[in-house]
């Protein structure tokens, strides 16, 4: 089969793949799904859908609606760093993409239990116009990098991608240069086995224009700040059926053998805010990828963040259709060592009275550590939550 390349609303909402069963033929172009959920498990639903054993929701940050502070967050994300666990999302005055974007993150040295005041990674300091959004964050050799998409002429404009790294004795974010490429990035970037890091992102057709081509960054080994390879998910930039993305935002499962990727599908409103996600695979450490498919689960149109346990377990986070949209986070997990998803629970649904939070809830983003899946996404756009789920609730040891 000829291999092609491919790729955390009014800027970021968008994907999802799922590789196919085994001894089950690869689908061809046009045909309509390939299962990433389980041919004969009940899909989920609001009605069945219940909260992980042990599961914890914890607030992260909290807008606030003083002057010369920041009321919008979005798109948020999670490392672990220096014993501690380190939060990052993108911050606006007032609305989305208005006025300026700044990216901002807090610490936390309990679990996540309490979080520092969030600290400043990239603003406009120089006043020249740019928007910084979103952010992707990676501990390499301990050493906290930060991976933030310049956009400057508009919503949605990108013009390349900056690297910053973390300065603890000046207690700054320093720029280390640019990828060199008009790339967001919508995971952090990950390891593959033949030791370059791969982030999962989109990509626009030129700088200055909107990321609208799936598409994967690929680094030279460990020169994390050296410029990355892009590779499009879709070359010519346009579906199987000759329409553009409308939000095709990436994420990653790496196994050892090949790759999958899941993009998120495309909105319509015959569908209700119920699309399907698109499947890209690669047998060669993403420098090709397979002409995409569509999964069988319903998804609703936002981010879908994926990734794969120490259980051997794949995971996937999507959000649920449903009215109102964006109301409930679902995680679904594979049995080890399997690709098909197959048990799923909720993350929120509606009212936190608890936190005080309320949908929209969306653009999740994943960490494993300590035994724990921690997982952070946006409120209302407001606020920044975090979930916390024992791994072992999610069936590792069946």
């Amino acid at each position: 089969m000829k291999m092609i390349t491919r790729i955390m609303l009014p800027m970021f909402a968008c994907l999802a793949f799922h590789a196919i069963a085994e001894n089950q033929a690869s689908p061809k172009k046009g045909s309509e799904e390939i299962p990433i959920w389980a041919v004969g498990a009940a899909m989920p639903s609001e009605e069945t859908l219940k909260y992980p054993d042990g599961h914890l929701s914890i607030m992260v940050s909290r807008a606030s609606f003083k002057p010369g502070e920041y009321s919008f967050l979005h798109d948020p994300t999670i490392v672990e760093y220096k014993n501690g666990l380190f939060a990052a999302w993108y911050n606006c005055p007032k609305a989305e993409m208005q006025e300026t974007s700044v990216i901002r993150g807090s610490r936390s040295q309990d679990g996540g239990k309490t979080w520092s005041a969030p600290e400043m990674i990239a603003s406009d300091k120089d006043n020249k116009g740019i928007m910084y959004v979103p952010v992707a964050l990676i501990n390499h050799k301990d050493k906290l990098y930060a991976f933030v998409t310049n956009m400057k002429g508009g919503v949605d404009l990108v013009h390349d991608c900056e690297i910053f790294l973390l300065d603890e004795e000046a207690k700054q974010w320093k720029s280390q240069g640019f990828l060199g490429s008009p790339f967001l990035p919508n995971t952090p970037p990950r390891k593959m086995p033949d030791g370059n890091f791969i982030m999962a992102g989109r990509v626009a057709s030129e700088a200055g224009k909107m990321p609208k081509i799936p598409a994967v960054a690929i680094s030279d080994g460990d020169n994390l700040t050296g410029k990355w390879k892009i590779v499009k998910l879709l070359p010519g930039g346009l579906l199987p059926g000759g329409e553009e993305p409308d939000c095709p935002e990436t994420t990653l499962v790496i196994d050892e053998k090949e790759m999958t990727a899941f993009v998120r599908g495309q909105y319509s409103k015959k569908l209700d805010d119920n699309s399907r996600p698109f499947v890209f695979k690669s047998t060669d450490n993403g420098q090709t990828w397979s002409e995409p498919v569509k999964g069988n689960l319903p998804m609703g149109a936002a981010k879908i963040y994926a990734g794969k346990l120490s259980t051997g377990q794949r995971y996937i986070l999507y959000n649920l259709p449903s009215k109102p949209r964006r109301n409930i986070i679902v995680l679904t997990v594979s049995k080890p060592g399997e690709t098909q998803f197959i048990k799923a629970w909720k993350l929120c649904d509606g009212i936190n009275a608890e936190l005080k939070a309320k949908p929209e809830y969306a653009y999740p983003s994943a960490l494993e550590s300590n035994g724990k899946l921690y997982v952070v996404y946006s409120a209302m756009k407001r606020n920044c939550i975090m979930s916390v789920i024992p791994i072992d609730s999610l069936g590792a040891k069946e």
